[in-house]
């Protein structure tokens, strides 16, 4: 399946075959689509970044925002189960996983059930964007220029955060506004499946 948010002129995550050598001079293919423009007025950011890669964002560690900053996740994968990456927060204990098969399926403890992640971060019709569902909100994430834009799936949505791809890590920063509403460790677990360079549908 084409997964449109390998087509960000990012480094490739692992597994892509698609260059982005001249990527600092393509235009965004996504310029055309309707969107709100994210230079006007951005709200306070809380970044945490995956870093630590061995080798890649499989295995990581989840700094928060602070100085210094502080480990608020790891994520282990094939360790202790083969075919599992674990999240574990800062007190060690897991609050999601994803188990890869032929149609992998995630869980994020008191956030969503087991379900595909085709469904979990489910595509649109037309390509453009992924969407979240959660408890009694969700997320949409929509790739522009060098970023994917969180905002809220309400009748007027509100921005929530971005995700960005460096070198060597992967940030994800989020308002506090998301932070408060508990979207946390959802965020964390679709800025994983976005950026591990794995089928997701």
């Amino acid at each position: 399946m084409l997964n449109p948010y390998a087509m960000q002129g990012w480094q490739n995550p692992a597994g892509s075959s698609s260059s982005s050598s001249s990527s600092s001079t393509r235009p965004s293919i996504f310029g055309a689509l309707p969107f709100p423009s994210p230079d006007t007025l951005l709200p306070t950011f809380f970044a945490f970044r995956f870093t630590s890669f061995s080798p890649s964002i499989l295995n990581c560690t989840v700094l928060g925002p602070g100085a210094p900053a502080r480990p608020y996740f790891r994520i282990l994968t094939d360790a202790p189960l083969p075919g599992v990456s674990v999240f574990q927060n800062a007190q060690g204990q897991n609050v999601a996983l994803v188990q890869w098969k032929r149609h992998p399926e995630a869980e994020i403890r008191g956030v969503t059930p087991r379900q595909r992640t085709a469904e979990l971060v489910a595509l649109a019709p037309d390509r453009s964007s992924r969407s979240m569902m959660l408890n009694d909100s969700g997320i949409t994430f929509m790739p522009r220029d060098n970023f994917i834009w969180l905002h809220s799936t309400a009748t007027q949505p509100e921005l929530l955060g971005r995700i960005t791809r460096g070198q060597t890590s992967v940030t994800l920063e989020l308002t506090g506004e998301a932070i408060h509403l508990g979207l946390l460790e959802a965020a964390v677990v679709a800025t994983f499946l976005l950026q591990c360079g794995r089928n997701i549908d």
